[in-house]
Order: C-alpha cells, then structure tokens, then sequence
C-alpha cells in the first residue's frame, strides 16, 4: 500500500491517481488494486479488468460483454502519452465536502475522463483519501463506473 505524508498537497495526491492510471494503462490490475486500500473488498484484478474492457459494466467476461454491448475492447491508456493530459489531470478533481465520507476519509476523488484507446472518456474512478495514521495519507478505492 502506498502512503504519503499527511501535508501532501493535491498535486502530490493527484500524482498518486497518474501512478495507478499508468499501472492500468500496463494491464497491471493487481499491482493497481495493491496501491490502495480499497472501500470494499469486492474488487479483484479480474473485475477491475472487465470493468475497463466493458467501459464500466464490470462483470462481464469479453464473450458476453460483445454479445450486450457490441465490444469489449476498451483499455485505459497513458495519459503521460495522451495530447490531452492536462486536461484529464485537471479533471482529477479532490473535494472534502461529502457527507458520506468515512470517519477516517477527509477527501473524495472523482477522476474522470479516464482515457481509453487513446481518447478521454466518461469512465470515473472514485478513491477515498484516507488518514492511515497522524502522519500519512492512503486512497481508498471505491468504484470504476461512467457517470
């Protein structure tokens, strides 16, 4: 699980969800799932995968996926690499204004406009930022979902 101090600044967090984007971008999904606690224990590589592939209908295997929804070819991309980058970091947006915030949560990440092949998207990711101790901050994964 990766930490960082607790006067880390957005920037800094914003970092943090560039380095997770990378490691799907890489179909690393268990390295991704292992950088953060996550808010349940539902998620496992396979279904954060068929998440990506299904553009948010997690679930699915590719063969059902391209029954339903008539693909199942979606992957999220760098956006180290992506002519938009400073659009989608822009658009990570970090807010402590959530009521439903646990009592260990002072922050809420929305990321959208994940990119997938190549292009920005509507596919969301929502992360909790969560106090570990005194000193350090984690996120909590929540969910992979379109807005």
């Amino acid at each position: 699980m990766r930490t960082i101090p607790i006067t880390s600044t957005k920037e800094e967090i914003r970092e943090l969800v560039i380095e997770w984007n990378e490691l799907l971008a890489q179909e690393k999904y268990k390295e991704a799932l292992e950088m953060f606690l996550q808010d349940e224990d539902n998620w496992t590589p396979e279904l954060l995968e068929s998440a990506v592939y299904t553009y948010g209908c997690p679930g699915y295997t590719r063969e059902e996926a391209q029954k339903e929804f008539g693909r199942a070819d979606y992957k999220v991309t760098s956006i180290l690499e992506n002519p938009d980058k400073d659009t989608i970091i822009d658009s990570i947006d970090i807010s402590s204004d959530y009521g439903w915030m646990g009592g260990d949560d002072i922050a809420v990440i929305h990321y959208d406009n994940i990119p997938l092949n190549g292009t920005m998207s509507d596919l969301t990711a929502r992360f909790f930022v969560r106090k570990v101790n005194e000193e350090e901050i984690t996120l909590a994964f929540i969910d992979l979902h379109v807005m």
